[in-house]
């Protein structure tokens, strides 16, 4: 079962293989043959065009031999009849005849489909009113098409045969596209593809672009019959659609069927297919009748052919200068000449960059030509019309602001040449229907107050043309603003301001001196609230009050006498309802941060001063002092920082103040007084003391004391050593700053923290380190005096076997600076073990395998304390 299994998968993914990736578009027709043989029917030959891309994959199925229509009613779907064994023509080839010099004839040539025709007659189709759907299914399309999913996709073409809903249709014959198919279409460039069709009863043909259909899959290749209706249209990817499959610069028209403009630049190299659908509608008298569509799919490729192309442009209204450019990237790069058409600019009318710019000497209509390999064969050239005036400036006016009254705007723009001759507005206002307007200077009446976009295109008789954009505020009342509430002296006279566009009217008409103006005095003897309304030139109305309290005197209080620390900064809390403030200090010192405000900053710096303030309400006045006085900051010293041996203690002392606390409280005997002790600390440790006073400044004020522990701990080196006989020993002692060494036997100098020793026999070193408090510790060092000469030392044999005693094999280095080779052969030469580790030595074993007793090869190189190369070799026996 599993052998069967397998080949079952085998033979399907063959199947698979084999029909699939060919189809390349299609294209369904009819032709009404007129009566049925039966009475009451009709008769139709149906024909279907495939289309297979030449250049399909090595394993893409051929077209069939033979096809399969189904029939279908158009209103219910209902299956009618099914058509099998339709047989196809030749397979007939299409391909575009190399025809341009500057393209490669291998890339004009690529252009080739091959297809074949499948014919057959419908008869004895009953009149309905819905007609017939004639359906045709085949997978799959070509992989990787750029503009449509195209992976296991498959195709469904079909045709809608009219019925006899509009009189007469049922006799339709369908149109038929043309047979131009061989297009060559460059990437990048201005495309012209006859796309139109022709029909034989002579209707009105529409034309559009239309969606591809999808139909079968990799499982059921050739559908029979045919799925039924409605069809899937295939998805569209990479930003295209079925009304723009080829991008945003390429339409059809509607009437002649012709697709042009720029074809999609996919860059250097590019190869890519892509699905084209286009639908023509016939029209007969008017009425639409039927509609029949082609499918095909096109290559977009890199034709790396040169070429011109200035798009239009609008007029320059800004500058003189002018940038430009081809405006299609080429591939290679040609050469470039620019005539800009302006003589009067003598050498400067001619350039060769590829992107220029040109300064135009007047204002006027250019002829800009821009030839590409000039003199050369294939070269190219385009000409475009550039209209140079500057000096065109839009702009408008608004006056007005209220809703349900008319805002006027008035268009202010300028043009250095040509008249302003069009308008065209939009208020913003979306929900009006006098939105818009054409004329100079509108007016438009808002019915709800928001902030609207108004947007002004403005035209000129040259050409220029210019959007400007304002947002402009609507509210429900016009914009005013009036004096805050305020109060006054009885005696006095006050000045109110009201400040916004249009008529003014205060009310009551008491005790002020014009109630129509917008700054009017008024003198009022009680406290009187004064109302303003304004009316703005449009009829907009709004209103704003100012209160007016009218007091008998200022009631002032100063604050009390106070003491602060020196350098301080005081607010002065002065309690008051005057307007204006005056102070003043005895003795003078300048230390106010402003003397003109109510509650200003002292900084005073004499041991007192007097601070003096008058207020006044118009002419009522009242004066009040305040004296502050000024003690210095309490002088803290936490001492010098002390050091400290390990497992000592320390006694702090600090001064200055009345009152301290120290931080942190670890190790300290009692943080609260001045002298704590710090009772064996650890580790150097930072304590900050705080001090404060009892005699005026109560802020307190800090120090630091830092107490180092010194924690020496001596080091001789390695516990044991060994040296050869005359070989000198370079001593290393660590730890601190002194250095005391006993015995002094053979030592080159006691008191430094490396001397140098040659002993003559085994001798014990100690070494005192100390710092300048007088910690100290010590430590030994052991050496032992080997009576031979510097080298390497092998032993003869080793047995591995894991119980401790001689489990490897190495050397024993005495007065050697290194150990460079050591390396163990077997008798064939075989290196089995190589290392300058003189800790670790061969475990009798290679590539994880354990060696056999035998007599092994051994070789070693070294230097020895002299600087002198020592080479050796000899046998080991591996013992078992």
């Amino acid at each position: 079962m599993k052998k069967y299994g397998v080949l079952l998968i085998l033979l399907f993914f063959f199947f698979e293989k084999a029909f699939a990736k060919h189809i390349s578009g299609g294209e369904m027709s009819y032709i009404y043959l007129g009566a049925g043989t039966n009475p009451g029917t009709l008769k139709y030959q149906v024909t279907l065009k495939l289309y297979r891309d030449c250049n399909a994959p090595s394993d893409a199925a051929q077209l069939d031999p033979t096809a399969v229509f189904t029939v279908f009613n158009a209103a219910t779907f209902a299956q009618i009849q099914n058509i099998t064994g339709i047989s196809g023509s030749n397979t007939q080839i299409i391909q575009k005849i190399p025809d341009n010099p500057c393209i490669e004839d291998a890339i004009e040539s690529a252009v080739c489909f091959q297809y074949k025709i499948y014919t057959t007659i419908i008869d004895n189709l009953p009149v309905i009113s819905a007609g017939y759907i004639v359906a045709y299914q085949r997978c799959c399309r070509i992989d990787g098409m750029a503009n449509i999913s195209s992976t296991s996709v498959g195709s469904t073409y079909f045709a809608l045969i009219p019925g006899n809903l509009n009189a007469g249709a049922q006799t339709n014959t369908s149109p038929v596209f043309a047979s131009n198919d061989a297009v060559l279409i460059c990437s990048g460039r201005p495309i012209t593809f006859d796309f139109h069709a022709t029909d034989a009863d002579g209707d009105n043909l529409v034309y559009q672009f239309y969606n591809a259909f999808s139909g079968g899959s990799s499982t059921n290749t050739a559908p029979n019959p045919a799925g039924s209706p409605p069809y899937e249209p295939v998805s569209y990817i990479n930003g295209y659609s079925d009304a723009q499959p080829l991008g945003s610069l390429v339409s059809i028209n509607s009437s002649t069927g012709l697709i042009s403009g720029i074809a999609p630049d996919l860059g250097p190299g590019a190869n890519s297919i892509f699905a084209i659908t286009v639908l023509v509608s016939e029209y007969r008298a008017g009425i639409k009748i039927g509609q029949h569509f082609k499918d095909l799919q096109i290559r977009v490729v890199d034709c790396r052919v040169t070429t011109a192309l200035l798009k239009p442009r609008e007029p320059i209204c800004n500058s003189f200068d002018v940038a430009f450019q081809n405006d299609v990237s080429n591939n290679p790069e040609p050469t470039y000449f620019w005539n800009f058409g302006d003589p009067a600019s003598g050498i400067n009318n001619t350039s060769i960059s590829n992107t220029p710019s040109h300064s135009f000497t007047a204002a006027g209509t250019y002829q800009v030509k821009m030839v590409l390999n000039q003199g050369q064969q294939c070269g190219d050239s385009a000409i475009t019309t550039i209209k140079v005036y500057p000096g065109f400036f839009p702009d408008f006016t608004v006056a007005g602001q209220c809703k349900n009254t008319p805002v006027q705007f008035t268009d202010i723009t300028t043009a250095t040449y040509g008249v302003v001759d069009k308008w065209s507005w939009n208020f913003g206002d979306f929900s009006s229907t006098s939105n818009t307007s054409t004329i100079k200077s509108p007016t438009h009446v808002y019915a709800s107050a928001n902030n609207y976009n108004v947007q002004l295109i403005v035209s000129s008789s040259v050409g220029c043309i210019d959007t400007v954009l304002k947002t402009i505020p609507i509210t429900d009342k016009p914009a005013l603003t009036v004096s805050n509430d305020t109060l006054i002296c009885v005696i006095d006279t006050l000045q109110l301001n009201a400040v916004g566009t249009g008529t003014f009217l205060w009310t009551p008409n008491y005790n002020i001196s014009n109630v129509n103006i917008s700054n009017p005095l008024v003198s009022p003897d009680v406290t009187t609230t004064y109302h303003v309304v304004l009316t703005d030139p449009f009829g907009c109305v709004g209103g704003d009050s100012v209160r007016v309290r009218v007091v008998n005197n200022v009631t002032q209080f100063a604050p009390n006498d106070t003491t602060i620390c020196k350098t301080d900064g005081i607010v002065l809390n002065l309690v008051s309802d005057a307007l204006n403030y005056q102070w003043t200090e005895t003795p003078a010192g300048n230390t106010l941060n402003n003397s003109n405000i109510k509650n200003p900053i002292a900084t005073p710096v004499a041991n007192a001063t007097t601070y003096s303030v008058v207020g006044s309400i118009g002419k009522c006045v009242a004066q009040n002092n305040v004296t502050i006085k000024v003690v210095p900051y309490p002088i803290a010293n936490a001492g010098a920082d002390p050091t400290i041996c390990f497992g000592n203690s320390v006694q702090l002392s600090a001064t200055g103040g009345s009152a301290y606390s120290w931080s942190p409280a670890a190790f300290l005997n009692n943080r609260l007084i001045p002298n704590p002790i710090s009772v064996k600390p650890t580790a150097n440790i930072r304590y900050i003391v705080t001090v404060t006073d009892t005699l005026g400044c109560p802020k307190p004020v800090r120090d630091t004391v830092v107490v180092f522990v010194a924690k020496i701990t001596a080091d001789a080196g390695p516990r044991d050593t060994s040296v050869v006989l005359n070989q000198p020993l370079l001593l290393q002692a660590t730890g601190s700053t002194n250095y005391l060494w006993s015995p002094a036997q053979w030592l080159s100098n006691i008191g430094i923290a490396n001397p140098v020793s040659l002993p003559l026999s085994d001798i014990e070193y100690i070494v005192k380190v100390s710092n300048d408090a007088g910690c100290f510790d010590y430590d030994s060092i052991r050496v032992h005096l080997f009576k031979v000469d510097a080298g390497l030392y092998v032993p003869n044999a080793f047995s591995p076997n894991g119980d401790g005693n001689n489990d490897d094999f190495k050397p024993i280095v005495l007065g050697m600076r290194s150990l460079d080779i050591f390396r163990v052969y077997n008798r064939w030469g075989q290196l089995l073990y190589s290392s300058t580790n003189t800790q670790k030595g061969w475990d009798g074993t290679f590539g994880g395998k354990a060696q056999d007793p035998a007599t092994y090869v051994w070789y070693a190189e070294g230097i020895d304390y002299r600087n002198i190369k020592i080479k050796k070799k000899g046998y080991v026996v591996l013992i078992r």
